[in-house]
């Protein structure tokens, strides 16, 4: 029993090394009490799993059977004291008496985290673990609660209402009936110690969510009427514009316009250019030698055999070419060029003659 009290040390060290740590990030008090909250429910929400799954499948007895041997006990066991010893950190010592004093209630803080306390002894005491362990999945709605705190871009007050009705209103009534039955009880020990802390605990939870749902009611409504005022102050602008306006017309016309009042303006392009004027420019025919067909080239090929090599047809074709260009060298000559410019009509013309001689 010894491992109890040095698990207790262990865990208060962890809880007070770890708000140290995360504190620093947070610039309110409000948000640094919720440091421990969120870790707290996140580890209770998961240690409850199992046996949540295994009563929703199997029923309470043999949850509550199961729960008090092999890794099930284990869980059980170390949930009630890690639970514990998180409320006697939150509330009595330094962490939340010195740390944020002002954002620990009378009833839901000192009170109920104190009551608490006492019960988590009782369980480790009594072998009834499980039953906390299994009711232990209404945390999930403080984890969403404390995330909602410390990082106010993921609130989402209809996700945070029904998680709560659904596991601290619905699962919690469901789980207190079936604990108070006389069947169950007898299994138990006979002991009406669950089923009353079961009921109390309801209590408080229907009064959290009374108060949480008026608040998000109030709200809404806050929201609601804000935007009803600002309709009835933009129509009460439209009638003093209007009333004005019958005895002055020009002062809608000073007015900006809005853009349902505004037609939509484009520039406008204009569909024909200016016409671009450009003198006449007579182009000479030219007297150049014909180049030779595709039949002369074949027989040139022939001729001179070059066909059979890879480079035959290239090699001959530039030996026509040449020939050709040669002739043409030789056969004309451009010996000058006149050029005259006539103007009709305004318009310039330029004609240009080219003289070839024999």
């Amino acid at each position: 029993m010894m491992i109890v009290p040095l698990l207790c040390g262990l865990l208060y060290a962890l809880f007070y090394f770890t708000y140290q740590t995360l504190s620093l990030k947070f610039d309110t008090e409000r948000k640094r009490a919720y440091i421990l909250s969120v870790i707290s429910s996140f580890t209770m929400t998961t240690l409850s799993i199992p046996f949540f799954i295994n009563y929703l499948r199997f029923g309470l007895e043999r949850t509550f059977k199961d729960g008090q041997k092999g890794w099930l006990g284990m869980i059980g066991e170390f949930g009630t004291t890690f639970f514990g010893v998180y409320l006697f950190a939150f509330t009595q010592l330094t962490i939340g008496y010195l740390k944020y004093r002002s954002q620990v209630g009378l009833l839901t803080g000192w009170i109920h985290h104190t009551v608490y306390i006492g019960l988590m002894f009782y369980l480790a005491r009594t072998n009834t673990a499980p039953i906390f362990l299994t009711g232990a999945v209404m945390e999930l709605p403080t984890f969403d609660l404390g995330l909602s705190n410390l990082f106010p871009s993921v609130r989402n007050d209809l996700r945070f209402l029904s998680s709560f009705f659904v596991f601290r209103i619905l699962y919690h009534v469901y789980l207190l009936i079936d604990v108070a039955r006389l069947y169950s009880r007898s299994y138990m020990g006979d002991s009406w110690v669950p089923t009353i802390m079961l009921g109390l605990a309801l209590l408080m939870h229907i009064s959290w969510f009374k108060g949480g749902l008026s608040g998000y009611v109030k709200r809404q409504s806050k929201i609601e009427a804000n935007v009803n005022v600002n309709s009835q102050m933009d129509n009460k602008q439209d009638l003093i514009i209007d009333a004005v306006s019958e005895y002055d017309i020009s002062v809608k016309e000073v007015l900006p316009i809005t853009p349902e009042d505004s037609p939509l303006i484009t520039p406008r392009t204009p569909s024909v250019g200016p016409s671009l004027l450009l003198p006449h420019i007579q182009i000479p025919n030219l007297n150049l030698p014909n180049l030779p067909s595709f039949t002369e080239l074949t027989a040139a090929l022939n001729r001179e055999k070059l066909v059979e090599s890879g480079n035959g047809f290239k090699e001959a074709v530039k030996h026509r070419w040449d020939e050709q260009k040669e002739k043409f060298n030789t056969k004309g000559q451009l010996l000058g060029r006149r050029s005259k410019i006539d103007t009709l009509n305004g318009e310039e013309s330029v004609t240009i003659r080219e003289v070839v001689i024999d």
